[in-house]
């Protein structure tokens, strides 16, 4: 049996830099907005020298490290099985949630297991400083979504950027969907057409050395 690891790191990484840089600039609201026949100018916050809470550095969380830091910014992350890397070694790390104080930014990218569910609970919200902007790429069930929306009721988190959730589609009766600085995905960001090309290219030379190997 084999499969095709670490195939689609960069493109939901990506994502996770869109959905950063949607919520310090607040382009969600202002295209809401402008399609509602305003001109808002909201004052949003600089990249530059702002810290991210990263949860999780496998092919995602890497990918988006290095695009943060690229843009200037301080990434802490939590991740206890990640090795150290040369091209990560501008990363702080922590044990979960010590140093979560210091982060403007929240950023979840790892996998789903008995350990990281509800992860981000309202304990762990409660740590950190008011106005945290939260991200989560990785999946639903990480962050207790409850303890979610109280914190955007409190404003301890300002926005949040979701393209999973613990129930997936979202239910229509979900209540974060009434929450105006919320901005919602569709479990989507790995899939380009040129991710899926390249994931189909290794697979069919994978399966093509098989075949060769039996029939020979």
């Amino acid at each position: 049996m084999t499969n095709t690891p670490n195939m689609f790191g960069a493109e939901v990484a990506d994502v996770a830099m869109g959905y950063v840089i949607a919520l310090a600039r607040e382009t969600f609201e202002i295209d809401r907005a402008v399609r509602a026949g305003h001109w808002p100018k909201p004052r949003g916050i600089s990249l530059a020298g702002k810290t991210v809470a990263l949860v999780g550095l496998g092919d995602i969380g890497r990918h988006a490290a290095q695009r943060m830091l690229a843009a200037g910014m301080r990434v802490l992350a939590y991740d206890p099985f990640a090795a150290e890397a040369p091209e990560l070694a501008a990363v702080e790390r922590a044990p979960w949630p010590q140093r979560l104080e210091e982060a403007d930014f929240l950023v979840v990218t790892c996998v789903l297991t008995e350990s990281s569910r509800h992860l981000v609970n309202a304990e762990a919200l409660a740590l950190a400083k008011p106005g945290l902007r939260v991200v989560n790429v990785g999946r639903g069930p990480v962050i207790d979504e409850r303890a979610l929306e109280a914190a955007l009721e409190t404003g301890q988190v300002y926005s949040a950027a979701l393209d999973v959730f613990e129930v997936e589609p979202l239910p229509a009766a979900s209540s974060l969907r009434q929450h105006p600085r919320c901005v919602f995905g569709s479990h989507n960001a790995s899939n380009t057409a040129d991710a899926v090309a390249r994931t189909s290219e290794i697979a069919i030379g994978k399966l093509a050395g098989f075949l060769a190997a039996v029939s020979g």
